[in-house]
C-alpha cells in the first residue's frame, strides 16, 4: 500500500460555524419554519452583529453593550458596556486559543468569552503598544510584550481564568553584554532599541519555562516568577551581530531539549540550563527555513535570502540565491552530508513517506520537486523535476511520486506521477485544472483539482472539463469516470467528500452527489440572493471549528500547536490521530482555561470530530419575499430543514453548526434560538 504523506493541517475542516452577519435588521422577522424555537432573548438596546466563538458562547453586540449569550439556556451570562458598538471585525479569536481580543483607539482588551473574565486590558501597564500577546495553555497564561508611553518595556504574565497578573518584568531588555563604544556602541544600541518593537519569539517548554528570543539573546523564563533562569548569545557567524529569521522548535522525540534556527544555522539547547547540546551548529546554503523532525535525522529546510543579504558561498542564477539542504544527526548536530545537497531556491515544502521526504523548491515562481533519502541524505532523482502550479499533495506508490498540484494566476494545476528511475512524467496528457481566460479578477477556487483517497483509488474532479478522474495510486493509471458534470449558476466545486452514497462536490449554491462509476446520482442548486452581504455568515464557516481545532492543539502541546499552525509536518497524521485519541477517548481536556471554558470547548471538540452529514445553503423563497435557509443532506441532496430568516433585505443570523443552533434577530432588540 502507498505511504501516505503527513500534512501540517492538523484536522481537516468542512462544513463549519457561521461566524456573523453584520447587516441591521429593522423590522420584525416571521419566526422561522423547520426549526424548532428553545429561546428568546430580549437585550439592551438594537443588535448590530452576532459572532459565534470556538469555545461555544454566541458574542452579541448592541448599542448598549457587547454581550455574550449561553447558546443552550438563552441567557446573557456577561455585558460590558465599555465595548458597545463596535464593529465585528474589532472583536476577534486569538490564534490558538479560546480567547477573543477587542479593539478600539487606546484600548486592546484580551476576554473570556465563556465567563466574560478579562484576562489583558493594555490599561492595566499603560501600554500604547502591544508588541506580543502569546497564549501558553501549559501554564495557564497569557503572555504580553509591549511599550508605553515613557519607561521601559515591559513584558507581564497573566492567569487565563481569572486575569490575574502573576509577574511582570520590565529588565528583559536590559544589556547584558559590556556597553562598548564608538560605532560599535551605536550599532549595539540601535539592536537593543529594535529588540524593544520586535515581536518576541516564544516557546512553551513545559508548564514550568517559558522560552523567549529578544533579537539580542535566548533566553529561559520561570513561568512562576518571571526570572530569567539562563540567557545564551546565538553563535552567529560574526561575533557581535545579532541572529536573524530565529525560530523556536519544540522536540519531538527529546523533551530536555529545543531546537533554535537563526541565519543559516541550526543549534540544540538544554531546557535546563541553556546549553549547548552539540559542539557546533548544523549549516546550510542560504537561511533556515524550517526544519522537519524525520525519524533518521532533522531535515534543514532552506530558503533564499535577497541577495544583498546572503553571507558565505553564495551562488545566483537569473537572479535567485541557490540555496543547500542537509540533514542532522539528532546525537551531535553534525550533517550526513559533507556538502549541502544545492537546492534551486527556497524548499517550501517538505512532505514525509517512510525514510523519504518529498521536497518542493520555488525558484522564479515556478515549482521543482525532488525525493529525499533522510538516512543517506542523497536525491532519488538526477534532476528536479518541474511541475506545473504548486505542490499540493504527494506520496511515494510502487508506480513512482505521484502528485496533485494547486494553481496560481500564471499556471495550471496538474495530477500526474513521476518514475523514479527515469524522472520522467507518467501522464503525457495529464489531468489538469484548467487556466483562466484573462489575467485579471484570478479566482483560484475555480481552478482547484479536489480530491479524495479511498482504498488504491484517488478520485480527482478538474474544473476544466468539468469530469470526474479515478487514479489508480499503486499501477500509476488514471481514467475519467461517466460525463461532464456542469453545475448551475456559473459555479465550481468548492469542496469534495466521499461519503457511503458517493463523492459529493459542494458549491456556495450546488451539491452534487456522483456515484463510484461517474453518474450523477443526486444534484441540487438554490439560486443565491441577490445581496452578497447575505452570505458574508456561510462564508466564513471554517473559522470557528479552525479556531477549536488551533486551541485544542495548543492545550494539548506545543508540537501539537505548531502542527496546526504551520504549512507541513512529518508528525502531522500521528499528531492528527493522537490528538482525537486523547479529546475522545483519554477524555483530556482545554486545560489552562477557566473551567466552565475548559469544560465545553472540549465537549465541543468531541462533537465536531464527526464530520457533519449537511450543508447549509442560503437562497431565496420560492414565494419570492425574503430569504431562507436550507440544510441539505449530503447524502440525498435533499433539505432536512427550512429556516424562514424573514422579509428583510438583510437579516441578521448567525449558525453553529457543532451545536446544531441557529440565531435569529427577530426584531431590533429581539434574538431567537432555533434546533436545528
Amino acid at each position: 500500500m502507498a505511504a501516505m504523506l503527513a500534512r501540517r493541517i492538523l484536522l481537516p475542516l468542512s462544513l463549519a460555524t457561521a461566524v456573523f452577519a453584520s447587516a441591521h435588521a429593522q423590522a420584525v422577522a416571521p419566526a422561522p419554519s423547520g426549526a424548532t424555537p428553545v429561546w428568546t432573548l430580549k437585550v439592551k438596546g438594537e443588535i448590530r452583529w452576532q459572532q459565534v466563538t470556538p469555545a461555544g458562547a454566541l458574542l452579541v453586540s448592541t448599542d448598549a453593550a457587547l454581550a455574550a449569550v449561553d447558546i443552550e439556556h438563552g441567557q446573557v451570562a456577561w455585558e460590558k458596556p465599555e465595548l458597545r458598538g463596535l464593529p465585528a471585525d474589532s472583536v476577534r479569536m486569538i490564534e490558538g486559543s479560546l480567547l477573543m481580543e477587542a479593539e478600539r483607539p487606546g484600548l486592546l482588551l484580551v476576554f473570556d468569552p465563556v465567563t466574560g473574565a478579562v484576562v489583558f486590558d493594555s490599561r492595566r501597564l499603560s501600554l500604547s503598544q502591544v508588541v506580543t500577546r502569546r497564549v501558553l495553555p501549559q501554564s495557564g497564561s497569557l503572555l504580553v510584550h509591549g511599550q508605553r508611553g515613557a519607561g521601559p518595556p515591559v513584558v507581564a504574565l497573566y492567569d487565563l481564568s481569572t486575569g490575574a497578573q502573576r509577574w511582570a518584568n520590565e529588565s528583559l531588555f536590559q544589556q547584558s553584554e559590556p556597553r562598548r563604544r564608538g560605532l560599535a556602541g551605536l550599532m549595539q544600541g540601535m539592536v537593543h532599541a529594535a529588540s524593544e518593537v520586535t515581536a518576541l519569539e516564544v516557546l512553551q517548554a513545559g508548564p514550568n519555562v517559558i522560552v523567549v528570543h529578544t533579537l539580542t539573546d535566548l533566553r529561559a523564563l520561570d513561568a512562576r516568577t518571571g526570572a530569567v533562569r539562563w540567557s545564551v548569545v546565538l553563535p552567529t557567524a560574526r561575533a557581535g551581530n545579532p541572529a536573524r529569521h530565529v525560530r523556536l522548535y519544540p522536540s519531538l522525540k527529546k523533551p530536555d531539549r529545543l531546537y533554535v534556527s537563526f541565519d543559516d544555522r541550526l543549534m540544540a539547547y538544554a531546557l535546563a540550563d541553556g546549553r549547548a547540546l552539540w559542539a557546533k551548529p548544523a549549516m546550510v546554503e542560504g537561511w533556515v527555513h524550517d526544519i522537519v523532525q524525520h525519524p533518521n535525522g532533522i531535515v534543514i529546510l532552506p530558503e533564499s535570502p535577497p541577495a544583498n543579504e546572503a553571507t558565505g558561498n553564495v551562488r545566483i542564477v537569473n537572479g535567485v540565491v541557490q540555496t543547500g539542504l542537509n540533514v542532522a544527526r539528532y546525537e551531535d548536530g553534525t550533517t550526513i552530508a559533507a556538502k549541502p545537497l544545492r537546492m534551486r531556491g527556497t524548499v517550501m515544502d517538505a512532505m514525509i513517506a517512510d525514510g523519504s521526504v518529498v521536497l518542493a523548491v520555488d525558484a522564479e515562481s515556478r515549482t521543482f520537486v525532488n525525493v529525499l533519502e533522510v538516512a543517506t541524505a542523497t536525491l532519488r532523482l538526477k534532476k528536479d523535476v518541474k511541475i506545473k502550479g504548486r505542490l499540493a499533495y504527494a506520496e511515494l506508490t510502487p508506480a513512482g511520486l505521484l502528485y496533485i498540484s494547486r494553481p496560481d494566476a500564471a499556471t495550471n494545476a496538474e495530477v500526474n506521477v513521476i518514475d523514479l528511475a527515469s524522472g520522467e512524467r507518467r501522464f503525457e496528457d495529464a489531468i489538469e485544472s484548467g487556466k483562466q481566460l484573462s489575467s485579471g479578477d484570478y479566482n483560484a477556487a475555480r481552478y482547484y483539482l479536489h480530491h479524495a483517497v479511498e482504498g488504491r483509488t484517488l478520485y480527482v474532479f478538474a474544473n476544466r472539463d468539468h469530469r470526474l478522474y479515478a487514479v489508480d495510486r499503486d499501477a500509476g493509471t488514471f481514467k475519467a469516470l461517466g460525463g461532464e458534470i456542469k453545475l448551475q449558476g456559473g459555479e465550481d466545486p468548492t469542496d469534495m467528500e466521499i461519503r457511503p452514497s458517493g463523492i459529493v462536490l459542494i458549491a456556495p449554491q450546488n451539491l452534487v452527489v456522483v456515484g463510484r462509476d461517474g453518474q450523477v446520482k443526486h444534484q441540487v442548486y438554490y439560486p443565491a440572493p441577490q445581496l452578497p452581504g447575505l452570505l458574508r455568515a456561510l462564508y466564513r464557516i471554517d473559522a470557528v471549528r479552525a479556531g477549536l481545532y488551533g486551541a485544542a492543539a495548543s492545550a494539548y502541546g506545543d508540537a501539537f500547536a505548531q502542527a496546526s499552525r504551520t504549512a507541513t509536518d512529518a508528525n502531522a497524521r500521528r499528531f492528527t490521530g493522537e490528538l482525537a485519541t486523547a479529546y475522545t477517548q483519554g477524555g483530556a481536556q482545554l486545560t489552562g482555561y477557566s473551567h466552565q471554558a475548559a469544560a465545553l470547548a472540549s465537549k465541543r471538540f468531541r462533537a465536531s470530530l464527526t464530520v457533519p452529514g449537511s450543508v447549509f445553503m442560503l437562497t431565496r423563497a420560492p414565494e419570492g419575499n425574503g430569504n431562507v435557509l436550507l440544510e441539505i443532506a449530503k447524502d440525498s441532496a435533499q433539505p432536512r430543514a427550512r429556516v424562514d430568516l424573514g422579509k428583510e433585505r438583510e437579516p441578521v443570523y448567525a449558525v453553529d453548526d457543532v451545536a446544531g443552533m441557529l440565531f435569529l434577530q427577530t426584531s431590533p432588540g429581539t434574538l431567537v434560538g432555533y434546533r436545528l
